[in-house]
Protein backbone atom coordinates (compact mmCIF):
# COMPACT_ATOMS: atom_id res chain seq x y z
CA UNK A 1 0.00 0.00 0.00
CA UNK A 2 1.79 3.09 -1.09
CA UNK A 3 0.01 6.52 0.52
CA UNK A 4 2.42 9.71 -0.09
CA UNK A 5 2.83 8.08 -3.72
CA UNK A 6 1.39 8.70 -7.06
CA UNK A 7 0.62 5.27 -8.61
CA UNK A 8 0.62 5.41 -12.87
CA UNK A 9 -1.51 2.45 -14.16
CA UNK A 10 -2.00 1.45 -17.51
CA UNK A 11 -3.78 -1.96 -16.85
CA UNK A 12 -1.83 -3.35 -19.33
CA UNK A 13 -3.28 -1.46 -22.09
CA UNK A 14 -1.94 1.88 -23.35
CA UNK A 15 -3.67 4.31 -25.70
CA UNK A 16 -2.53 5.88 -28.84
CA UNK A 17 -2.55 9.58 -27.12
CA UNK A 18 -0.42 8.46 -24.54
CA UNK A 19 1.79 6.72 -26.72
CA UNK A 20 1.74 9.75 -28.74
CA UNK A 21 2.60 12.18 -25.59
CA UNK A 22 5.72 9.86 -24.67
CA UNK A 23 6.74 10.12 -28.44
CA UNK A 24 6.33 13.63 -27.99
CA UNK A 25 8.46 14.06 -25.03
CA UNK A 26 11.04 11.78 -26.07
CA UNK A 27 11.33 13.50 -29.72
CA UNK A 28 11.39 16.96 -27.28
CA UNK A 29 14.36 15.91 -25.16
CA UNK A 30 16.74 14.77 -27.91
CA UNK A 31 16.03 17.96 -29.74
CA UNK A 32 17.01 20.05 -26.59
CA UNK A 33 19.78 17.70 -26.05
CA UNK A 34 21.45 18.02 -29.68
CA UNK A 35 20.44 21.78 -29.63
CA UNK A 36 22.78 22.02 -26.21
CA UNK A 37 25.64 20.54 -27.75
CA UNK A 38 25.44 22.40 -31.12
CA UNK A 39 25.68 25.64 -28.73
CA UNK A 40 28.07 24.56 -26.41
CA UNK A 41 30.83 23.70 -29.86
CA UNK A 42 29.62 27.11 -31.62
CA UNK A 43 30.81 28.74 -28.31
CA UNK A 44 33.85 27.09 -28.03
CA UNK A 45 34.75 27.94 -31.85
CA UNK A 46 33.46 31.22 -31.58
CA UNK A 47 36.67 32.43 -29.89
CA UNK A 48 39.05 30.69 -32.37
CA UNK A 49 37.37 31.32 -35.36
CA UNK A 50 38.04 35.32 -34.66
CA UNK A 51 42.04 34.69 -34.83
CA UNK A 52 43.69 34.72 -37.93
CA UNK A 53 47.69 35.79 -39.17
CA UNK A 54 49.33 36.90 -42.36
CA UNK A 55 52.86 37.77 -43.03
CA UNK A 56 53.45 40.99 -44.08
CA UNK A 57 56.29 43.10 -45.56
CA UNK A 58 58.02 45.43 -43.30
CA UNK A 59 58.75 49.19 -44.65
CA UNK A 60 61.82 50.83 -43.27
CA UNK A 61 59.87 53.06 -41.31
CA UNK A 62 58.36 50.16 -39.83
CA UNK A 63 61.14 47.76 -39.40
CA UNK A 64 63.29 50.79 -37.09
CA UNK A 65 59.88 50.87 -34.54
CA UNK A 66 58.52 47.15 -34.70
CA UNK A 67 60.82 44.63 -33.83
CA UNK A 68 63.66 46.24 -34.47
CA UNK A 69 64.50 44.78 -37.98
CA UNK A 70 67.12 46.46 -39.71
CA UNK A 71 66.28 47.13 -43.63
CA UNK A 72 69.92 46.71 -45.22
CA UNK A 73 70.12 44.08 -48.17
CA UNK A 74 67.02 41.81 -48.12
CA UNK A 75 63.05 42.65 -47.85
CA UNK A 76 62.41 42.45 -44.55
CA UNK A 77 58.71 40.37 -43.07
CA UNK A 78 56.80 40.29 -40.34
CA UNK A 79 54.02 38.19 -38.99
CA UNK A 80 50.46 39.47 -38.39
CA UNK A 81 48.44 38.31 -35.69
CA UNK A 82 44.50 39.47 -35.44
CA UNK A 83 42.50 38.75 -32.40
CA UNK A 84 39.18 39.55 -33.85
CA UNK A 85 37.59 38.43 -30.17
CA UNK A 86 37.43 40.51 -27.01
CA UNK A 87 39.88 37.82 -24.83
CA UNK A 88 43.58 37.15 -24.57
CA UNK A 89 44.56 34.13 -26.52
CA UNK A 90 47.66 32.40 -25.23
CA UNK A 91 50.90 30.21 -26.08
CA UNK A 92 50.22 31.87 -29.57
CA UNK A 93 52.89 30.34 -31.69
CA UNK A 94 52.91 32.27 -35.56
CA UNK A 95 54.95 30.23 -38.63
CA UNK A 96 56.32 31.45 -41.76
CA UNK A 97 54.81 28.57 -44.29
CA UNK A 98 54.89 28.54 -48.41
CA UNK A 99 51.48 28.50 -49.74
CA UNK A 100 53.22 27.87 -53.53
CA UNK A 101 56.41 26.60 -54.38
CA UNK A 102 59.32 24.17 -52.79
CA UNK A 103 59.30 24.44 -49.20
CA UNK A 104 57.65 23.20 -46.22
CA UNK A 105 53.42 23.65 -46.39
CA UNK A 106 53.06 22.75 -42.63
CA UNK A 107 54.38 24.61 -39.74
CA UNK A 108 55.17 21.60 -38.08
CA UNK A 109 57.75 21.30 -41.13
CA UNK A 110 59.48 23.73 -40.02
CA UNK A 111 62.86 23.32 -37.99
CA UNK A 112 63.65 25.51 -35.13
CA UNK A 113 62.56 28.79 -35.03
CA UNK A 114 63.43 30.17 -38.14
CA UNK A 115 60.26 31.63 -39.49
CA UNK A 116 58.81 31.26 -36.20
CA UNK A 117 57.65 33.82 -33.55
CA UNK A 118 55.92 32.45 -30.03
CA UNK A 119 54.08 35.09 -28.15
CA UNK A 120 52.72 34.17 -24.14
CA UNK A 121 49.86 35.81 -25.29
CA UNK A 122 48.15 38.14 -27.79
CA UNK A 123 45.77 40.70 -26.58
CA UNK A 124 42.51 42.00 -29.52
CA UNK A 125 43.35 44.05 -31.90
CA UNK A 126 46.41 43.67 -34.08
CA UNK A 127 50.05 42.25 -33.08
CA UNK A 128 52.79 42.36 -35.78
CA UNK A 129 56.51 41.06 -34.64
CA UNK A 130 59.45 41.47 -37.19
CA UNK A 131 60.88 37.76 -38.61
CA UNK A 132 63.76 39.41 -40.88
CA UNK A 133 64.28 37.56 -44.41
CA UNK A 134 61.96 35.04 -45.65
CA UNK A 135 63.05 33.46 -49.26
CA UNK A 136 60.34 34.63 -51.68
CA UNK A 137 62.19 33.54 -54.55
CA UNK A 138 60.41 32.33 -57.70
CA UNK A 139 57.27 30.99 -57.73
CA UNK A 140 57.20 30.78 -53.52
CA UNK A 141 54.02 32.47 -52.03
CA UNK A 142 54.25 32.67 -48.48
CA UNK A 143 51.68 32.51 -45.60
CA UNK A 144 51.36 32.14 -41.97
CA UNK A 145 49.75 29.12 -39.91
CA UNK A 146 48.96 30.19 -36.33
CA UNK A 147 48.43 27.50 -32.88
CA UNK A 148 47.12 28.95 -30.07
CA UNK A 149 44.96 28.36 -26.79
CA UNK A 150 41.75 30.00 -26.16
CA UNK A 151 40.31 31.06 -23.17
CA UNK A 152 38.34 27.96 -22.35
CA UNK A 153 41.75 26.32 -22.63
CA UNK A 154 41.13 24.98 -25.82
CA UNK A 155 44.33 24.65 -28.56
CA UNK A 156 43.75 25.40 -32.21
CA UNK A 157 45.90 26.14 -35.21
CA UNK A 158 44.54 27.72 -38.57
CA UNK A 159 46.57 26.89 -41.38
CA UNK A 160 48.06 29.23 -44.20
CA UNK A 161 44.66 28.16 -46.06
CA UNK A 162 42.40 29.41 -43.87
CA UNK A 163 41.17 25.78 -42.42
CA UNK A 164 40.71 26.23 -38.92
CA UNK A 165 40.61 22.89 -36.09
CA UNK A 166 41.19 22.26 -33.23
CA UNK A 167 44.34 20.14 -31.60
CA UNK A 168 43.07 17.50 -29.50
CA UNK A 169 45.04 16.41 -26.14
CA UNK A 170 48.00 18.67 -27.20
CA UNK A 171 49.72 22.23 -25.99
CA UNK A 172 50.52 24.08 -29.35
CA UNK A 173 54.35 24.06 -28.16
CA UNK A 174 53.35 20.11 -28.43
CA UNK A 175 52.11 20.40 -31.51
CA UNK A 176 55.01 21.81 -33.05
CA UNK A 177 57.14 19.53 -31.24
CA UNK A 178 59.29 22.63 -29.78
CA UNK A 179 61.86 21.57 -27.36
CA UNK A 180 61.47 22.98 -23.46
CA UNK A 181 61.44 25.49 -21.98
CA UNK A 182 60.31 27.62 -24.46
CA UNK A 183 61.65 31.04 -24.59
CA UNK A 184 58.01 33.65 -24.69
CA UNK A 185 58.32 36.96 -26.23
CA UNK A 186 56.60 39.50 -24.04
CA UNK A 187 53.21 40.48 -25.25
CA UNK A 188 53.79 44.34 -24.92
CA UNK A 189 56.76 44.20 -26.67
CA UNK A 190 56.77 46.54 -29.44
Amino acid sequence: MITDGVVISFNGQIDFGTAVAFLSLALTLLQWIVSLVRGRRAAARSQASAICARVVRMSERETATVGGCRADIAPQFGLEVMNNSNDLVYQVILTAVLVQGAGPEDGRAVEGSDGRVLLSSVAPGKTVRCIGHLDCSMHKALGCEVAFTDRYGRSWVRKSDGHLGRIQFKTPVDYYGLMQPVEWMDFDEP
